[in-house]
């Protein structure tokens, strides 16, 4: 009988360890995407997948995580994060949730990790660091060779075996490189494809349902990457050095970075002009504008197709400049990738590019009517980067924006039933069941009122960057 009684323990205990990893990854939802360009969440337990509406911050300005280990002190710490988080389900993981604290927003984790193995990867290649300023072009030309060592993948694998045991049982989403085409905010020359590739296939590798998101670039106006397919036109391979004898004289002598003279257009027009030194943007009139960046979006969102299963750029002086190009963004992507891409742009959280003689009312107007008119052109989900440096007037102000967001998710999901784009104005129909009809509308014109002329609508005009939603 005890023989009997100790094997059915050690029988049952076997079970338990067996299916332990199972029930860790059955607390985690699954992901998938449809061919409306929306993201799908199956929760944990369900075996339905719906729609996923993603509203995701980056920083919480105005919160700090308390070190202090007084009850009161934790109590009231946690009291303000969920009060500053509410209108958000997900979040970079570098947004210092309260410790000890399970927060309910999904979290991007990774962001630092991928630059991190690639980084201390390329590190040990001294022929590749001696020189600085050639430097990032030799490590992008030289990972390209290299990118199917087994060593790399090793060290990949590693570290994403790390990061799922370390988030065991929990919700979370992929965010392995920001900015990969300029390869993060400080990059001086853009990361190949082929490394967004290599990330998202040993990420699908372990977690075949994994979301990735891809954030592409900083800015649409050009990149190094677009000036390497330029260049490969007329040329088998890159060169062995930066061809710095392509750049004007002007160009090489820039003291902060000559590198950026390779930014350029698809077409070869340049991103910067160079003086005495220093750099700044090279100006076009905004059809040009419009032109260039529909292009370079296209084709940077075709060449990294293979590096995530949600695409976005951040280019908020751009986006607040003019407003219309984030809808033109989302086009961009879906046209180099698929229409069936899902598209969460980021959007200005705090104000990181409000000018001082503009008031945050009016600042949360114009990326109130960028967000709307991103959903109008087809994204399924709004990011936020917040500059904690920032007073908190954007960030606190844009809370009833977000609570009338949510509010709006049970129309964004409906059926679309017709959308129409006529230079500043954009609208969408909405329908339920064929029955109750409803309008996303915006004008992304920061000085003219529109006409809206729709059968069974009473509303006739949109004043500049006006937004309406609402039944007809």
């Amino acid at each position: 009988m005890k023989t009997n009684k100790l094997t059915f323990v050690l029988l049952f205990s076997l079970v338990l360890f067996i299916l332990q990893p199972l029930v860790l990854m059955a607390q985690q939802s699954s992901w998938s995407s449809d061919q409306d360009g929306w993201i799908l969440r199956k929760k944990a337990g369900s075996n339905k997948y719906e729609k996923f509406f993603a509203i995701c911050l980056w920083n919480v300005p105005g919160y700090t995580r308390t070190k202090s280990t007084d009850p009161d002190s934790v109590k009231s710490n946690i009291k303000l994060f969920l009060e500053k988080t509410k209108y958000y389900n997900m979040k970079f993981a570098g947004s210092d949730t309260p410790k000890d604290f399970k927060s309910e927003l999904i979290p991007f984790i990774s962001q630092p990790n991928f630059p991190a193995v690639f980084r201390q990867y390329l590190d040990k290649v001294p022929s590749i660091n001696a020189d600085p300023v050639a430097s990032p072009y030799l490590r992008s030309q030289y990972i390209r060779k290299d990118i199917n060592n087994p060593k790399l993948k090793e060290a990949l694998d590693s570290m994403i075996n790390q990061l799922c045991k370390k988030n065991s049982g929990n919700d979370y989403g992929w965010a392995p490189i920001d900015e990969i085409i300029q390869a993060g905010a400080s990059g001086k020359w853009n990361w190949p494809a082929c490394v967004g590739d290599i990330i998202y296939e040993r990420i699908k590798h372990k977690q075949k349902d994994a979301l990735v998101f891809t954030d592409l670039m900083g800015v649409g106006r050009g990149n190094s990457y677009l000036f390497e397919l330029l260049y490969l036109k007329t040329h088998s391979a890159m060169p062995d050095n930066p061809p710095m004898e392509l750049l004007s004289k002007e160009a090489r002598e820039c003291v902060k970075n000559p590198l950026l003279g390779f930014r350029m257009a698809y077409d070869g027009s340049p991103v910067y002009e160079f003086k005495n030194g220093d750099y700044r943007y090279k100006e076009y009139d905004f059809e040009t504008l419009k032109r260039l960046w529909f292009e370079n979006v296209k084709i940077c969102s075709a060449g990294f197709k293979n590096s995530g299963n949600v695409f976005g750029i951040n280019a908020f002086r751009d986006f607040f400049a003019h407003p219309v190009l984030s809808g033109i963004t989302v086009d961009a992507i879906k046209a180099g990738i698929s229409s069936e891409m899902p598209v969460w742009l980021y959007f200005d959280g705090n104000g990181y590019a409000k000018e001082s003689d503009v008031s945050a009312e009016d600042y949360i107007k114009n990326v109130k009517c960028q967000m709307y008119t991103s959903i109008i052109h087809g994204a399924t989900g709004v990011l936020f980067w917040n500059d904690k440096s920032k007073p908190t007037g954007v960030f606190d102000g844009l809370a009833p924006v977000l609570k009338e967001m949510n509010d709006n998710v049970k129309i964004f999901v409906l059926k679309t039933m017709e959308t129409k784009i006529d230079n500043d104005l954009h609208y969408m129909i909405k329908a339920k069941n064929n029955k109750q009809k409803y309008i996303i509308a915006t004008n992304t014109s920061l000085t003219e009122t529109l006409p809206i002329n729709i059968k069974g609508l009473n509303k006739k005009s949109l004043k500049p960057l006006e937004v309406f939603v609402a039944p007809f």
